[in-house]
């Protein structure tokens, strides 16, 4: 994004209207920042610097603790984020008061950038860039600058039923035509069993394949956004799976849904793609299949290492914080420091976006429910190779809710999946049109 591109942005969009009411919920806010939810010190100097920060990472209100006794010149205070806070924030900043910093999923990012809620930390913070994997760096890069720092990532890996594949004697796949080749042997031989379930209203999965491809949904030209929903590495996942649809070879149960876990129970689906968060999940939801899985890399196009991810989360300081220097520095300690990696590995449950993280033994424990396999090491080979080319856009929430709604019709029988993304693609572009930005066609 050129900075001429950027200007023209931030002057086309559509500020929130009504004044009274961004000032009550500012309000709302900002009473917020001093309820129950935050992290005090009653020992800090009245000259001291004072930060408000929000959040919803476990284990925060420690980590802000050890940061106020370490550094009595700046008191940092901690809000932990609940239901509609989001969107507090938000009306906060628009109104010129709320948090110093903020914890924000990193798919927001442009659109925060663009309604000039956010400071560029490139100043304070580049000298961090070598501490970060490539392509956590490239979601708080926005048009050459750099607006935050990275708090964790969503790494994808294959989880797999090895009782599965050893009963009907298929390998675990290491390329894509490996696995259609697979979940060919293993519809031949147990139709019921399916090599997945690709959920028509999880995008998220569609994402996952399309980032490790290299591609990536936005880009610029010139003044430019162009939108790729529907581009060549889309097209191609997509086409994959109209051959996995059309032979009947994969189910179609929307995920999360009592439906889906009782087929992962039953020993219906012998694979799942999914990021690093979920083998929580089905530890806790299929704990009738403990020791039937392990985990294995994405399959890939050509089997060398490649991963997608589903995004992660990111900290950046609003535009209002009165000193930016100071709040980069304590986010520079919170998420990159050695001594807060194992707190937010162990207490945050997030995964790392950083090499010292990467780096931690605390990361790297034995999985019962995975045949005591150390399942992060898969995770952390996979986040070191994925693709940086995924670059944030100013409305990537629009266009994964447009493919997962055009997704549910293909599961419908009304269209393909090709169609589907042709689709989205327009919903994705007139959305963009909608707030006066610029789409190259």
């Amino acid at each position: 994004m050129s900075a001429r591109m950027l200007e023209q942005a931030r002057r086309r969009v559509t500020r929130i209207g009504a004044a009274v009411l961004v000032g009550a919920v500012a309000a709302a806010a900002l009473a917020a920042c001093s309820t129950d939810g935050n992290t005090d010190s009653n020992t800090t100097s009245a000259s001291a610097t004072t930060l408000d920060y929000w959040g919803w990472v476990p284990g925060m209100e420690d980590l802000v603790a050890t940061w106020n006794k370490q550094n009595p010149d700046v008191k940092v205070r901690f809000h932990r984020m609940t239901g509609d806070d989001g969107q507090k924030v938000e009306a906060a900043v628009d109104a010129g008061s709320g948090p110093d910093i903020v914890q924000l999923s990193s798919d927001v990012l442009t659109d925060y950038v663009i309604n000039g809620r956010v400071q560029d930390l490139t100043e304070f913070v580049s000298g961090d860039k070598d501490n970060y994997t490539a392509s956590s760096w490239k979601a708080v890069t926005v048009g050459g600058k750099v607006y935050g720092l990275p708090q964790g990532v969503g790494p994808a890996a294959m989880m797999y039923r090895t009782d599965i594949f050893e009963k009907y004697d298929i390998a675990v796949p290491k390329t894509w035509n490996e696995y259609l080749a697979a979940a060919r042997a293993l519809h031949k031989a147990a139709p019921n069993v399916k090599i997945a379930n690709l959920s028509p209203t999880e995008a998220a999965q569609w994402q996952i394949e399309v980032h490790q491809a290299g591609a990536s949904l936005y880009g610029t030209k010139g003044d430019s956004w162009t939108v790729a929903v529907n581009g060549k590495e889309s097209k191609a996942v997509a086409n994959r799976w109209q051959t996995l649809l059309d032979e009947d070879l994969i189910s179609t149960k929307p995920m999360w849904t009592p439906e889906y876990w009782a087929d992962v129970n039953s020993g219906k689906v012998a694979t799942i793609t999914e990021a690093a968060w979920f083998p929580t999940l089905l530890a806790e939801n299929a704990s009738a299949t403990k020791g039937k899985w392990k985990v294995a890399p994405m399959p890939s196009a050509d089997g060398k290492p490649a991963a997608g991810d589903t995004g992660g989360s990111i900290v950046v300081v609003l535009k209002d914080a009165k000193d930016p220097k100071t709040a980069a520095r304590f986010i520079s300690w919170l998420n990159g420091s050695d001594e807060t990696q194992a707190p937010l590995i162990k207490d945050g449950g997030l995964f790392p976006s950083t090499n010292n993280g990467l780096a931690s033994d605390t990361l790297y424990s034995v999985q019962p429910f995975f045949q005591n396999q150390v399942i992060n090491k898969v995770f952390a080979e996979g986040v070191k190779n994925e693709p940086d080319t995924w670059a944030p856009g100013p409305n990537f929430s629009t266009a994964l809710q447009a493919v997962a709604d055009e997704f549910s019709k293909v599961v419908a029988g009304k269209q393909t999946y090709s169609q589907a993304l042709d689709k989205a693609q327009q919903v994705t572009v007139a959305d963009l049109e909608s707030r006066g930005l610029s789409v190259a066609k």
